[in-house]
């Protein structure tokens, strides 16, 4: 199995780049907003109870698919506080003898603030305003994974057709 875990600031194109990445691999799209919004149904976003069962719920959904040698892509707008999530991601993938490829997508702000607009947007109740975006960047720490090797990709003139096709080459899926 072999996930592809694409992450970024909001409005990079996680999602944009998933969806064109699966469309050329044989990899199945698991993006965070699937379980934000299922646990959203019943509990409060943002709390330490749904953020606890969103992990947990992914955990499952990772553990399934490397059991079953699913290759999945994942994406997430990874903060700082996600490290432990990811260290688990890896031990579970690696307990089926699967690899973890990850992506991270950056881009200028001038086009972040054309992106986050974008009607697309509204379907998982992500931020829309660039007010909201630069709210959601002072509250929050984004960076590059510090403790595995990450695919850099600077998106903001690149396609996500382009983009995806960046990464099957760059990990020659």
């Amino acid at each position: 199995m072999k996930l592809i875990y694409i992450y970024g600031i909001p409005a990079v194109g996680k999602l944009s780049v998933g969806e064109q990445l699966e469309k050329i691999t044989n990899f199945k799209l698991f993006h965070s907003h699937l379980t934000a919004d299922y646990v959203s149904t019943l509990f409060p976003a943002r709390n330490k109870m749904s953020d606890q069962l969103k992990q947990e719920i992914a955990y499952k959904m990772f553990e399934a698919a490397a059991k079953n040698n699913i290759n999945l892509i994942f994406t997430l707008a990874h903060q700082t506080h996600h490290d432990s999530f990811v260290k688990k991601i890896i031990k579970i993938v690696q307990k089926y003898k699967g690899e973890i490829l990850f992506v991270r997508l950056i881009c200028e702000k001038r086009e972040l603030s054309k992106r986050i607009t974008q009607n697309s947007r509204k379907k998982f109740k992500k931020a829309t305003s660039l007010k909201e975006l630069e709210e959601i960047l002072k509250r929050n720490s984004y960076r590059t994974i510090p403790f595995k090797k990450s695919l850099i990709i600077d998106n903001t003139r690149l396609s996500p057709k382009k983009c995806a096709q960046k990464i099957k080459e760059y990990y020659r899926l």
